[in-house]
């Protein structure tokens, strides 16, 4: 396609969400704004379960571990896949639980149960690990934006921060769910696309089971964690919670999981067919015709900018208990993505990244089993175990990036569990 044609195109998805959010502005209340009402339906659910479980870092993750392991990366597209069947299985009860309770999302659920009354102690380290992710979004969103335009990486990162930040923060999570519809549309017919342009392509791999440069322990992690990381997601916890009845979320993750799971196995076989070689976006470049690049840059955009809002606005959740209007919780999101934007100027490796956010996540189990179960609840023990545990988990990245998940949830297990026993633990507050 010529160069006059792609710019437009590409131009299009980048601005065409804000433009949207800006038309639906008028009629947007602040629950809208905040969690869409909870009237989100099914096709808007099934949207975002694909936009927010297909990000760049699961695509990368997958391609990269796939190039130097088969078995690792087809167990993280089946791993992956089994969170979102736990997803449907829980989502009515999910739902119930955060209707019990008044909550919307993850976070607020742990502050409620455990009664805490500081909860940006809560706050702070769920959202240093959804922010890492998001970010990691941002820098792919610049990388891109970088090959189509003539632009310094600083202006790159700012841009990106610009188009995703925009329609977020002018629409929320009810534009957020909308725009979702269309851009897993596209997500889903460029992996497509690829997988089939490719197919031909006998990958040139080793033995299947060989781990490649990993240990043992990081394939038991991929499997006790990755599942478990489906249902940590505070996006997919809010697409459980907010969803227009419990049966229309149960619905949707029990379509979402085969369809992610077609695209995991595509994005498997582009990485056991070499298209890892350099930078990703140059590598699946490579597997299309001459002249037709612009498919990889649209699906990519797609992919970052989806991931994006689905990371922001699930952390915004707990305002909903706040006076604050509706002018003030847009500047908020706002501050977000600036945030965002400074540390990705400033970021590093970008499979470091992935491993640290996803690693990082497996902290949050010991404290939302216990928000969850109800019982055994203590203030103090969240607080440590969540701020603590992912201190450690990164230490330990720095250390063998094999086990920093095992041995991260470990410890936070052991911290809750000692800390509520020295505290005095007991029952969640009753809804």
């Amino acid at each position: 396609m010529d160069i006059y044609l792609q710019l437009p195109l590409i131009g299009a998805v980048l601005a065409l969400p804000a433009l949207y959010a800006l038309w639906r502005a008028p009629s947007g209340t602040r629950d809208d704004f905040i969690f869409n009402s909870g009237r989100t339906g099914f096709w808007g659910t099934l949207a975002g379960i694909v936009c927010g479980n297909i990000g760049i870092g699961t695509f990368v993750a997958i391609m990269l571990f796939s190039a130097a392991s088969p078995v690792i990366g087809v167990s993280l597209a089946f791993a992956y896949t089994l969170g979102l069947v736990i997803c449907a299985i829980i989502a009515p009860n999910v739902h119930a639980l955060s209707e019990r309770h008044g909550v919307r999302g993850l976070i607020d659920l742990i502050v409620v149960t455990h009664r805490i009354q500081q909860p940006l102690l809560v706050w702070l380290p769920i959202a240093f690990v959804f922010l890492l992710r998001a970010t990691v979004q941002l820098l792919a969103l610049a990388a891109i934006l970088m090959t189509i335009l003539p632009v310094s990486q600083l202006a790159a990162v700012g841009l990106a921060a610009l188009c995703a930040g925009a329609y977020t923060a002018i629409g929320g999570y009810r534009v957020a769910t909308e725009t979702d519809v269309v851009q897993s549309l596209i997500i889903v017919a460029g992996i497509a696309l690829l997988t089939f342009a490719n197919l031909g392509a006998v990958p040139q791999t080793g033995p299947f089971f060989d781990l490649g440069p990993y240990r043992l322990p990081l394939l038991i992690g991929v499997w006790l964690f990755i599942p478990v990381s489906a249902v940590l997601a505070v996006d997919n916890w809010q697409r459980m919670a907010t969803a227009r009845d419990p049966q229309v979320a149960r619905r949707a993750f029990l379509a979402g999981a085969p369809l992610c799971l077609l695209c995991y196995l595509g994005i498997v076989w582009l990485g056991l067919g070499g298209a890892v070689e350099g930078a990703i976006t140059s590598g699946l470049h490579a597997l299309v015709p001459a002249g037709h690049g612009w498919i990889v840059d649209l699906m990519l955009i797609a992919v970052v900018m989806s991931t994006m809002d689905t990371f922001v606005m699930p952390l915004m959740t707990g305002l909903e208990r706040t006076t604050l209007p509706l002018r003030q919780l847009q500047l908020m999101v706002v501050a977000v993505f600036a945030g965002m934007a400074l540390i990705g100027a400033l970021f590093g490796d970008l499979l470091s990244s992935i491993i640290a956010a996803f690693s990082s996540l497996a902290v949050f189990l010991p404290t939302v089993l216990a928000a969850v179960l109800g019982h055994r609840v203590s203030a103090p023990a969240a607080i440590l175990s969540l701020n603590a545990g992912v201190i450690v988990t990164l230490l330990l990245l720095t250390v063998d990036q094999n086990s920093a998940a095992l041995v991260g949830c470990a410890f936070a297990a052991m911290v809750y569990a000692f800390t509520a026993y020295l505290t005095g633990s007991r029952r969640a507050i009753a809804g």
